[in-house]
């Protein structure tokens, strides 16, 4: 069983490992955080060693009966979609963050191949995920989709911002040929029906910020009627003509998908500056972590990777100097000419 163990973690990839990792640190919290008796820690504790099993299952396409396929943009949000629901739910994360870079025919291989090349030559992601891991999980994860039963229903989870919007009109535009039950629940709604209060409340929400007890309770209360026909063909259109776009970077903004120019933060990021120069004793350099995290703080939709891609743009351009090597935003600092 020992040396079963150590294959399997070794057969893992590094953001497979990195999900796991994830999944069982939210569950050791929740014990932690918990007033279980002994027996029900035993149990929990129990639940994780399933738990890791389940993910070498999904890793290497090991499949068994599932009373329901759980879809969610993002492997973050899956690990805590895992962590919430039973193990009777698959659960799948997209790898990938659909708000930034090219969707141009995403659905065939040269938009696939077409992406991947401009994400590579753009964005810092850490441990060469992008050269190393990203295309091999998007052809996975594909795969995994349209190998699922026509008989299992299936539960896309969205929420009101561009990566997770876009995302739900790629899948539903994979899954046209499929004949399952399709379910939608939108993370942002239901969270605020459910716990709309001054602790919990945040109108921009992702599904990602909730954790997997929440996650849990909008799945059990908040699921409603599959989606209708007509509202699939819908989205399949919309998909088309977002893949017919050059477009580089979209928003979610008055429930529409719209696409904005490349440098769309770039005066928010120049003024935010501006105001981090101001809190200075004397004009001097800052982190680029820091002005990085003070814009995804106003702008969340596109995520720090684009933010850094941006502010790189901005130091070519000559509107920053720069102190250090930008090869990943905590490397080097930043400041106006």
């Amino acid at each position: 069983m020992l040396e079963e163990i150590h294959k399997s973690i070794k057969d893992l990839s590094g953001s497979e490992a990195k999900n796991l990792l994830l999944s069982m640190m939210l569950r050791i919290k929740v014990m932690q955080e918990s007033k279980n008796s002994p027996e029900e820690m035993l149990e929990q504790l129990n639940s994780l060693y399933h738990l890791f099993f389940e993910v070498v299952q999904n890793s290497n396409h090991v499949e068994r009966d599932y009373s329901t396929v759980h879809i969610v943009f993002g492997e973050s949000p899956a690990g805590s979609l895992r962590v919430g629901l039973g193990r009777e739910n698959k659960v799948i994360g997209f790898p990938d963050f659909f708000s930034v870079g090219p969707i141009w025919a995403l659905h065939q291989e040269v938009g696939r191949k077409y992406r991947h090349e401009w994400l590579k030559d753009h964005l810092n992601y850490s441990d060469d995920y992008l050269e190393e891991e990203y295309e091999n999980r998007f052809s996975k994860t594909l795969v995994e989709i349209d190998g699922l039963s026509n008989e299992t229903p299936i539960v896309i989870w969205t929420a009101e911002n561009a990566n997770e919007q876009t995302g739900l009109r790629y899948l539903l535009y994979l899954l046209k040929e499929k004949k399952n039950k399709i379910f939608v629940i939108n993370t942002t709604f239901a969270f605020q029906e459910l716990f709309n209060t001054p602790e919990f409340g945040c109108l921009d929400i992702h599904t990602g910020e909730v954790n997997g007890e929440h996650l849990n309770k909008i799945y059990h209360e908040k699921l409603s009627a599959p989606i209708t026909d007509e509202d699939r063909t819908r989205f399949e259109k919309e998909w088309i003509a977002l893949a017919e776009s050059k477009g580089l970077v979209r928003i979610w903004e008055n429930n529409k998908i719209n696409t904005v120019n490349e440098d769309y933060l770039d005066d928010f990021i120049v003024n935010t500056a501006q105001h981090l120069h101001a809190k200075q004793s004397e004009k001097d350099f800052m982190k680029s972590a820091r002005l990085i995290g003070e814009v995804y703080g106003q702008h969340n939709q596109l995520g720090d990777v684009f933010i850094e891609y941006r502010v790189r743009s901005l130091i070519y351009n000559g509107v920053f100097e720069i102190k250090g090597i930008p090869k990943a935003m905590r490397y080097y600092s930043v400041k106006l000419r």
